[in-house]
């Protein structure tokens, strides 16, 4: 994917509306998901391309229903599960049918930590790499659009995680020095409420940052067959305002042995 925004005819800049990202292991192929973040009218959404309509979250704006506040909002959409289970995909969840609403964490005056998107190491790992693989086409980037992969390779135990922060008045990143000399600013994305969108990337040890409870599996046996999964769902402790989505590997097995357990 390319990682600038295209230009117009007058060579200005073009307002980005949207934000493609990948992770790699250093080429041109997706590993885990690939994630759009988007803006559209007072609210942002995220959500893992290929999945339409299936999951997102959503930062909502002040606007005519809620004129006081902004929402952090996290939805599954059935008919998308129905769909997905046709096709042999497992997708379980337990969010309600209202959706999970969470607050943010506040980091700065008017800033929110809204969600953190990890990819951890075993998806680089050779052994692993096949199972890995998002095997659709990475997206073309068009006009109002930008594109990034994260494609440093991991040490063991570690993760790569994109950090998405909502704010109020003017962008804000964390870290604002090293995310500037380390290139690991994406965005921002601005919507009609006056908000703003932004993520930085970071790496990450996953044994001094371990991900919440329940988020990573456990990894396939030596005669079990690698598979990719996302989990989802809020973090504990000092995360518990913000929305998690694990990319990793676990098991054919284990997967198979839970959806024979939820139906």
């Amino acid at each position: 994917m390319a990682t600038r925004q295209g230009k117009n005819e007058s060579s200005e800049m073009q307002e980005v509306r949207q934000i493609m990202v990948a992770f790699t292991a250093g080429d041109s192929y997706a590993l885990g998901n690939i994630w759009r973040l988007t803006t559209k009218r007072t609210d942002f959404y995220l959500e893992p391309v290929g999945v339409p309509g299936g999951l997102h979250l959503s930062a909502h704006g002040p606007n005519r229903r809620f004129p006081d506040r902004h929402r952090f909002h996290v939805k599954v959409a059935e008919d998308a599960v129905e769909k997905a289970t046709r096709r042999s995909h497992f997708m379980y969840h337990k969010v309600g049918p209202r959706g999970h609403e969470f607050d943010g964490q506040a980091i700065a005056p008017g800033a929110f930590l809204v969600a953190r998107i990890r990819w951890v190491w075993d998806l680089q790992r050779e052994e692993f790499r096949q199972a890995a693989l998002n095997r659709g086409p990475l997206p073309e980037i068009g006009a109002g659009q930008s594109g990034r992969k994260l494609s440093s390779i991991l040490e063991p135990e570690a993760a790569a995680d994109l950090d998405l922060v909502v704010s109020y008045e003017e962008p804000y990143w964390p870290h604002e020095r090293g995310s500037l000399e380390h290139n690991a600013r994406l965005g921002p994305l601005r919507n009609d409420a006056g908000m703003w969108l932004t993520a930085t990337s970071y790496r990450r040890s996953l044994l001094k940052h371990p991900s919440p409870d329940g988020l990573t599996l456990p990894g396939p046996t030596a005669d079990e067959q690698p598979n990719r999964i996302m989990s989802g769902g809020p973090g504990d402790d000092k995360s518990a305002d913000i929305y998690w989505f694990v990319e990793s590997i676990t098991s054919r097995e284990l997967i198979e042995a839970n959806q024979d357990s939820s139906d």
